[in-house]
């Protein structure tokens, strides 16, 4: 049930994300909508590869998604580099 609600948190987080409008060079709605569908996958990999690492590695994602949150927020309603960065570092975190 844990592992549900985690993967439903990171689809919100997503989705809301994706929700932004405007856009900088290289960050786009569409990449960001990209990276929640990729964040999503790597999520649900993780989880079926190994469920006790990723149980494990819950906190270390959480606080990923806690500086993406912030990112985001800073950047108000536009994509930005910033905030494509931090999404790619939560994958990666993610897959590790």
């Amino acid at each position: 049930m844990r592992k549900i609600l985690l993967a439903a948190a990171f689809g919100s987080l997503a989705l809301s994300l994706a929700a932004c409008g405007g856009s900088s060079s290289n960050c786009t709605v569409e990449a960001l909508q990209k990276k929640g569908k990729d964040l999503q996958e790597a999520m649900t990999a993780a989880l079926s590869k190994d469920p006790s690492k990723a149980a494990a590695n819950v906190q270390t994602w959480q606080q990923k998604a806690q500086e993406l949150l912030t990112k985001a927020q800073a950047a108000g309603s536009k994509p930005t580099d910033e905030v494509c960065k931090a999404y790619d570092e939560l994958i990666e975190t993610v897959k590790k």
